[in-house]
C-alpha cells in the first residue's frame, strides 16, 4: 500500500530532512518509527528536503508499506513511536504511482523575522536588531515573481543543469515587528528562499543596491555579496498536487 501523509515538524533540534549516518534526521525518525511498525525497511519520500533547523507544518510525504492497513492504522501507529517534535497530521491511502516529490506542481514557504530580541521566537524567526525599510523589502519582492534563474540565490554544489524556477507569489506582510516573506514556485534551489531574504533585507538596510539585486535576478552569479538568512525563520506551509493541496 502506497500511504501519503501530510506532517509537521519543529526543525529545531534536527540535522536536516535527510538521513545521515550518526546524525538525527526527521527522514530518519520516521523511517524508524514506520519500520518498527512494520516490521520490515520502509523508505520515506518527502516532497522537500528541509535543512537543518527548518520546520514544517505542510510537509507531504509517502511511503509503500507491506501492509493491508487502513490509513488510520498508519496515522495513529506511527505518531505513536515519533518523538513530540514530529507529528503525523494526516494520511490517506493513495495510487501506487504517486510521488510526494515528483508529483508535486508547487511548494510554499514562509520566512519570519522579528525586528528585535525575543526569547519566545528564537526557534520561530530570525531575530536581528538590524534596521530595514519595509516599503522596499515589498519592492524588492516583486521583482521575484515570475520565471527566473536563481543561479545566484542557492547554494552552489547544489547547483542543477537549470536554476530556472517560476514563482507565483512572492510577498512580504507585517505585524507589529514581525515580519513575513510569503513565496510559492514550482520548485525550490537548495538555500533559494534564506538567500532571497538575506539578500533582500541587505538591500533594505542599505548595505547593498537595489539594481544590484536586479542584476543577481537578471544575469545568475553566486557571489559574496549573497547573504543566507539563518534557517530557523523557515517554514514548509504547503505543497500542492493537481488534484488536491495538502498542508497547514
Amino acid at each position: 500500500m502506497n500511504y501519503k501523509c501530510v506532517i509537521e515538524y519543529d526543525g529545531t533540534d534536527f540535522c536536516g530532512w535527510q538521513v545521515q549516518p550518526n546524525l538525527r534526521t526527521i527522514q530518519g525518525e520516521i523511517e524508524k518509527a514506520t519500520s518498527k511498525m512494520a516490521k520490515s525497511a520502509v523508505k520515506v519520500i518527502a516532497a522537500g528536503r528541509t535543512d537543518a533547523g527548518v520546520h514544517a507544518v505542510g510537509q507531504v510525504i509517502n511511503m509503500r508499506i507491506d501492509k493491508d492497513w487502513t490509513a488510520d492504522i498508519v496515522l495513529k501507529g506511527i505518531n505513536s513511536l515519533l518523538p513530540p517534535d514530529i507529528l503525523i497530521k494526516r494520511c490517506r491511502v493513495v495510487s501506487d504511482s504517486f510521488n510526494a516529490r515528483f508529483d508535486a506542481t508547487s511548494r510554499e514557504y514562509r520566512f519570519q523575522i522579528y525586528a528585535g530580541r525575543s526569547a519566545l521566537r528564537r526557534n520561530r524567526f530570525w531575530c536581528t536588531d538590524s534596521r530595514f525599510e519595509y516599503n522596499m523589502l515589498t519592492d524588492l519582492a516583486s521583482y521575484i515573481t515570475g520565471e527566473h534563474d536563481f543561479g545566484s540565490f542557492c547554494v552552489l554544489k547544489s547547483q542543477k543543469e537549470s536554476n530556472i524556477c517560476t514563482v507565483t507569489k512572492s510577498c512580504w506582510t507585517k505585524r507589529g515587528n514581525e515580519y513575513t516573506f510569503h513565496v510559492v514556485a514550482n520548485r525550490f534551489l537548495h538555500g533559494m528562499v534564506r538567500s532571497l531574504v538575506g539578500t533582500m533585507v541587505k538591500v533594505a538596510s542599505g548595505q547593498l543596491s537595489e539594481s544590484r539585486f536586479q542584476s543577481l535576478l537578471r544575469t545568475p552569479n553566486r557571489s559574496a555579496e549573497i547573504f543566507t538568512a539563518p534557517p530557523q525563520g523557515l517554514t514548509l506551509v504547503k505543497v500542492k498536487y493537481r488534484q488536491y493541496v495538502t498542508g497547514g
